[in-house]
């Protein structure tokens, strides 16, 4: 029961990154609402730190530390089901973007929600490269993420940054 929980409640924290298959002013004001931990309107490099630390615990289904196999495959199954939806909604914007006669611009570079969910693997965090990921790997890895999302390198990641 409390797996089912605990995978519930990850799949809602990760919700959030669905949204960024939306609109521009939606993505980023989602974003921020989920992220910014510290309630200032925007998502520093401490708010990510809290959020994934709490993703973490989620994951960590034994409470021993670590991310190992069995709960990379389950956090791999959350991942790939949120990529899924993104790139569904994606789909359905662009269907809804060509009926009313606009033309989407191209995307030369990877989405937000892309680097979120990338960041969620097993190569993006096993700094050790010992197959499995601890809690402070994972921690360690979120300075690189916030760094791929500031892209205007602020210090911060404002819902206009979208």
């Amino acid at each position: 029961m409390s797996k089912h929980l605990i995978t519930a409640s990850a799949v809602a924290l990760m919700l959030a990154t669905s949204a960024l298959a939306q609109g521009n002013d939606a993505r980023g004001a989602n974003f921020v609402a989920s992220w910014d931990m510290s309630q200032t309107g925007t998502v520093t490099l401490e708010d990510m730190q809290i959020r994934r630390g709490d993703l973490f615990d989620m994951f960590d289904h034994d409470g021993n530390g670590y991310l190992e196999a069995d709960e990379l495959a389950q956090m791999a199954e959350t991942v790939t089901a949120q990529g899924a939806l993104r790139l569904e909604r994606q789909a359905e914007n662009r269907a809804e973007r060509q009926s009313e006669g606009r033309r989407g611009q191209g995307q030369a570079t990877t989405s937000a929600g892309e680097i979120i969910h990338q960041a969620m693997t097993l190569a993006f965090n096993d700094l050790d490269g010992d197959g499995r990921i601890s809690r402070a790997e994972f921690i360690a890895a979120t300075e690189r993420l916030f760094e791929m999302l500031d892209r205007k390198g602020k210090g911060y990641i404002a819902p206009g940054d979208f």
